[in-house]
């Protein structure tokens, strides 16, 4: 299910976990997150008129993500139910913002998400400015609390192993698409067995295409693992991960 909020500025997609969307210890992938985001956001723009055909077919343009930080603070288990809240916060620069807050069946609160895009022109790739646009979403000046959207500070890397771009990784927009990093991130980390992942961010650098191999290099400092992507082109991603003990 999904509907806007009675006052018009937020829209909420309800969402369950299930086999496919969990780790084998039964908590929720990080990249169903990022798929649960990615259909709560679209869905908001659909309900203005602004969905992806008709922003790349009339308008133009197609939104690319930036930088995701997310914040888990109680894990998400196997066939729990959740709702996704979003809300569009405007521009800055050349920058769109959009907040995700995640709520259990009870009201609690597990887990946030700041995202910044840009528009660009999926034919030139060059940025279009937001004000070269209209964009009906609401606007809502509400913000979540502790995410991380500026530079990732990174400490020097080893290397530790290469992924290949696949197919069914590739999305419409003709590149690696977003959900497909959290899963790299989480599988160039240490064993998983008895953590769950508290903080990830990603910043979307370079686009990687399908038959490229990137080269993932790992640093650890100061309890955050770091993490970088590297592709013939240059920077592909960098990623920034905290992981605890799971929650008896």
């Amino acid at each position: 299910m999904a509907y806007m909020t009675e006052n018009g500025t937020k829209f909420v997609h309800e969402n369950e976990v299930l086999s496919y969307d969990s780790d084998r210890q039964g908590n929720v992938k990080l990249s169903s997150l990022q798929r649960w985001f990615q259909d709560a956001a679209d869905g908001h723009c659909t309900h203005f008129g602004c969905d992806y055909v008709t922003l790349r077919e009339k308008m133009g343009v197609v939104f690319l993500l930036v930088k995701t930080s997310i914040n888990v603070y109680k894990p998400m288990r196997l066939m729990g139910r959740y709702k996704v809240t979003t809300w569009n916060k405007g521009a800055s620069g050349v920058r769109f913002y959009r907040d995700f807050e995640i709520t259990g069946e009870n009201g609690e609160l597990c887990a946030v998400c700041g995202t910044s895009w840009v528009l660009v022109s999926p034919e030139s790739r060059k940025m279009v400015r937001p004000d070269h646009v209209t964009f009906p979403v609401t606007v809502c000046g509400d913000g979540v609390e502790g995410v991380r959207l500026g530079k990732t500070v990174m400490p020097a890397a080893e290397y530790v192993g290469d992924k290949k771009v696949m197919y069914t990784e590739v999305d419409v927009n003709g590149h690696l698409t977003n959900w497909v990093y959290p899963d790299i991130v989480t599988n160039f980390l240490p064993d998983m067995s008895g953590k769950r992942i508290a903080e990830m961010d990603i910043s979307y650098i370079g686009e990687a295409y399908e038959g490229e191999t990137i080269k993932i290099y790992r640093a650890f400092d100061d309890g955050v693992y770091y993490m970088r992507g590297d592709h013939p082109r240059g920077k592909c991603f960098e990623a920034r991960c905290v992981l605890k003990d799971i929650e008896k």
